[in-house]
């Protein structure tokens, strides 16, 4: 019975060790290749045991209107 069980319960659990994601909505100058991005994320990374997620945006107001 157990073995009927035991893929259910495995993929219930999975969830519970995934790595948690922090979304940050910045200016794309910042998330692009030649920014700093990619060198805060790294290290972000890192040192916090999660997923940093870089969402660049245009300009000033798409990121305003991002936070809605």
């Amino acid at each position: 019975m157990l073995k009927k069980y035991l893929p259910l319960l495995l993929l219930c659990a999975a969830p519970a060790f995934a790595k948690p994601v922090l979304t940050v909505y910045t200016y794309d100058s910042f998330a692009a290749d030649w920014g700093p991005g990619p060198a805060v994320k790294k290290a972000f990374e890192a040192d916090c045991n999660c997923e940093l997620k870089l969402v660049a945006l245009e300009e000033g107001v798409s990121l305003l209107m991002g936070l809605r």
